[in-house]
């Protein structure tokens, strides 16, 4: 027996119905040109939106209420001002959208940043932005018109919206849109990696270094690139491709990032360095109570890279600090005898210390080192130069920063900018006080810094005073590795690219926020809204994070606990 006509039909139908929703599915990315230099991209986002502007709204009602609308009629309006916003952002990014920066060739074969945004808006998101579009559109590609507006050409075919900055470019876009065979940034290879093992995100960005690198190389290849600038182009290639992201929970958020390195890539010191893994062992005489551990794996060539470029850098260094402390050298001496761990840690009481505007070294007196020490004779040797090295350059910088404002003063004077009645000593004044900071501050500010160091189970421990580094060496304190709160972590310490720890930090106070703001009208008027800033901050319960290398794939993973 035959089918029906009208079954046939049914069934066609729901086929191309079918087709159509498939179609409709298909991310964004799989019809922008391939070769974008960065993309920020927005993937099922609606949770996250509502969050941050969830805090947002809060902010907002809480500053109502401190504007002296105690009768609710200002946080009323706040958050009916936020509400609305917040309804069309995730009516417009809510699905999908992404923003991509691409390279477009221009005449004589320069390369321009140009913008191409494209969202899957809904209903009010579309009707809203959608009105602003001229009635008859400027020109068509198959089924998708657009027009110019402004600066831009902007157009909408049904529940997509899309803008560009270039008119070529978003010809292309729709061009591909309506079934031209082109290469697409879904389908290239090194968009897909990196993006394939971040994984999925609400909120998330891709970066095509060795990209970007093409477009820098052939740009200064036209006026003769400079023998300074191709160690960076190398490095830059070398990174090859980003892409990372975030997720919001209920807890807080999750993030997720890889970096595939360019394996032909020219700087392979920098390839090593980055796809390095250890043992680590470290976290055995950290302090438990440390308020926030970076650990990574170190290649023992890192030193002598960045030497390297420290001398690259020493030609332009304006205060002759690099020269004097032979930090380059010193750099690369260390190398030598440092192994695979390094470890910055923020001892107890460093997040409160960061606050005391009246001492900013006062944060770096709780800041200590950690390297593994692999010769340890080597290492004995060489610190005691290296140490009166640093802290004797830290010394000359304070009087080559009052000869170099000295110099600049009678510079001022010298040109006449010292007339009209204005003495040098005032003209110095008006320089300070431009700079935002008096000479006597950094002055002091350098006075506090000197480097002390001590060797502890096979680690080389360096900090900026003699208190941190008595605490980072006490061997009677609690190790932060037995602790249970860093065990319950479940860190990979074995065969690991690097981790970082971050417990719930201690309470701020809105007050002590507010001893943090500068002097003046502006301090006064910001310091009412120190509460509501402190409450955000305190929501923050801690971090930890874990990178870890397959192959020349870098994954970083982490946990953030946030009270939204």
């Amino acid at each position: 027996m035959k089918p029906s006509l009208s079954y046939t039909a049914i069934t066609l139908s729901l086929g191309l119905a079918g087709l159509a929703g498939a179609q409709t599915a298909q991310p964004l990315a799989a019809s922008l040109p391939a070769g974008a230099l960065l993309t920020l991209e927005t993937h099922d986002a609606e949770p996250a939106l509502e969050r941050l502007t969830g805090l947002l709204s809060g902010v907002v009602g809480a500053a109502g209420k401190l504007a002296g609308k105690e009768d609710g009629e200002g946080e009323g309006r706040a958050d009916a001002v936020v509400g609305a916003a917040q309804t069309i952002l995730s009516d417009l990014l809510g699905r999908e959208g992404v923003a991509g920066v691409f390279a477009v060739q221009g005449p004589r074969g320069t390369f321009s940043p140009e913008l191409l945004a494209v969202a899957r808006a809904g209903d009010l998101a579309g009707e809203v932005l959608g009105g602003g579009l001229p009635d008859k559109p400027g020109a068509r590609v198959g089924n998708y018109a657009f027009s110019r507006v402004g600066s831009v050409f902007a157009g909408q075919s049904g529940e997509l919206l899309y803008v560009s900055t270039d008119k070529a470019l978003l010809m292309s876009y729709l061009g591909r849109l309506s079934g031209k065979a082109a290469p697409t940034l879904a389908a290239s290879a090194p968009y897909a990696a990196a993006t394939r093992a971040a994984g999925p995100q609400e909120l998330s960005l891709y970066a095509n270094f060795s990209a970007v690198a093409k477009v820098v190389r052939s740009q200064l290849a036209r006026t003769g690139l400079p023998r300074l600038l191709s160690p960076v182009v190398d490095a830059l290639d070398t990174l090859g491709q980003y892409a990372g992201g975030l997720t919001t929970t209920g807890e807080g958020m999750t993030t997720a990032s890889a970096q595939v390195v360019n394996p032909a890539g020219k700087d392979a010191p920098l390839r090593r360095i980055l796809g390095a893994t250890t043992d680590f062992a470290v976290q055995d005489i950290i302090p438990a109570d440390a308020e926030s551990v970076q650990a990574s794996a170190c290649a023992p060539e890192s030193q002598a890279y960045l030497g390297r470029w420290l001398t690259r850098l020493d030609l332009f260094e304006p205060f002759g600090f690099l020269t004097d402390s032979q930090l380059a050298s010193h750099l690369e001496r260390s190398g030598t005898y440092l192994g695979g761990e390094c470890a910055r840690v923020s001892l107890a009481g460093g997040t409160l210390a960061g606050l005391e505007v009246s001492d900013p070294a006062a944060s770096l007196r709780y800041t200590v080192t950690y390297q593994r020490v692999t010769d340890q004779a080597a290492a004995e040797a060489h610190m005691p130069e290296y140490a009166r090295s640093v802290n004797e350059a830290i010394e000359g910088l304070r009087g080559n920063f009052k000869t170099l404002l000295g110099s600049s003063i009678g510079a001022l004077s010298g040109l006449g900018m010292g007339g009209g009645g204005l003495s040098a000593a005032e003209v110095a004044a008006l320089t300070r006080e431009s700079a935002g900071t008096s000479l006597d501050d950094l002055d002091t500010l350098l006075g506090k810094l000197k480097l002390v160091y001590g060797f502890r189970d096979g680690y080389l421990v360096t900090a900026f005073s003699p208190e941190a580094l008595a605490a980072a060496m006490d061997p009677a304190a609690p190790a932060l590795g037995q602790s249970e709160a860093f065990k319950a972590a479940g860190l990979t310490l074995k065969g690991s690219g690097g981790w970082s720890y971050q417990p719930d930090l201690p309470e701020i106070s809105g007050e002590a926020l507010a001893g943090a703001l500068p002097e003046g009208e502006e301090g006064e008027m910001a310091a009412p809204f120190m509460d509501v800033l402190a409450d955000l901050v305190n929501r923050y319960d801690g971090m930890t994070s874990q990178r870890s290398v397959q192959g020349n794939v870098i994954i970083s993973k982490a946990n953030v606990l946030y009270r939204w």
